[in-house]
């Protein structure tokens, strides 16, 4: 697991003007940016995925910022001759049972977008990432790397750009030039981000999770909004999986509105799991990022969004009573 170094270089200076212009400088240096480098990603069925190599061999891994450690599957693990790390064991939690098994060491670390990222060990899933989306992949690309940083994810532009973090920065806005809606309230729990929401007047906190292909919200959410099992009985059924080997049937419910921030779905469709208190009241998923660019930082707990002119989360702008 990596953390962003940020080095602060305390300036002295003796007879400081009385402006303030070294407090000014100190936030202007604070709030630089630092690209540390750029990750071509491609989208399948809403999924995202990207190319990096572990040891000189090539890995396809899924962009997952749901998923709190970076993970190889076991059938990867083989292939790449990686050593188990028999001191630690890792509980997989999700949706369907928990899992636990011994990391593995990456004496090479990983290398994205050609750049180094020294991580010394991951998880190992017991299950296969087959199938998925039309394709297969080797891994996920969790939060234990990704939240270590400042993130642009540019979905039309196919990229996601790492940018140092900036936890002095008082305004630590994205640098685009297109317009961006600023998700408030944001908080943070075991790498990941949270975001607020709102669904049907019932208030909660979502997992921004880059993983999911579609939004849904947990047992426990639907339980505090009095969504018993036999009211749900006549909703359709499917099964799921996660982070598990097993799958498990989940009820599909209609709502009236779900909100976040300034942006609203009205009656959305979501499916409701049943799924381990560490994931929060929710998943924010790609029906939420798709066509976005998203600005996301783990260290100041800040989210920005392009906004959409069509699709079924749009920007709503609602006046007082």
């Amino acid at each position: 697991m990596i953390r962003a170094a940020l080095i602060l270089l305390a300036l002295l200076g003796l007879g400081a003007c009385a402006n303030g212009e070294p407090d000014i400088r100190r936030a202007h240096n604070a709030c630089a940016l630092t690209r540390l480098a750029e990750v071509p990603i491609e989208a399948r069925e809403h999924m995202l995925f990207t190319q990096a190599t572990i040891g000189g061999d090539p890995v396809t891994l899924l962009v997952d910022t749901g998923a709190e450690r970076t993970l190889l599957t076991e059938a990867a693990v083989d292939r790449l001759h990686l050593p188990r790390d028999f001191q630690h064991a890792t509980r997989t939690f999700g949706i369907g049972s928990p899992t636990a098994t011994w990391d593995a060491r990456l004496p090479a670390g990983i290398v994205l977008g050609g750049t180094h990222f020294p991580v010394d060990s991951v998880t190992v899933g017991h299950f296969g990432i087959d199938h998925v989306a039309g394709g297969s992949a080797d891994g996920l690309l969790g939060a234990d790397i990704m939240l270590a940083f400042d993130l642009d994810l540019d979905l039309p532009a196919q990229r996601i750009t790492f940018y140092r973090a900036r936890p002095e920065c008082p305004d630590p806005t994205p640098p685009w030039k297109e317009p961006y809606l600023d998700i408030a309230g944001v908080t943070a729990r075991r790498d990941r981000l949270l975001v607020p929401f709102e669904l049907d007047g019932a208030r909660g906190k979502a997992v921004l999770d880059t993983g999911a292909q579609v939004s849904s919200i947990s047992q426990r959410m639907a339980d505090r909004m009095g969504l018993a099992d036999d009211y749900m009985a006549d909703d359709r059924t499917v099964m799921a999986h996660g982070a598990a080997p097993d799958q498990v049937a989940v009820h599909i419910h209609r709502f009236r509105e779900f909100r976040v921030g300034p942006t609203e779905m009205q009656e959305p469709v979501l499916p409701v799991v049943p799924m381990s208190s560490g994931m929060g009241d929710a998943l924010l998923g790609a029906d939420f990022l798709q066509g976005r660019r998203v600005w996301m930082s783990f260290s100041t707990q800040r989210v920005f969004v392009t906004p959409l002119e069509h699709g079924p989360w749009i920007a709503v702008t609602r006046t007082a009573n």
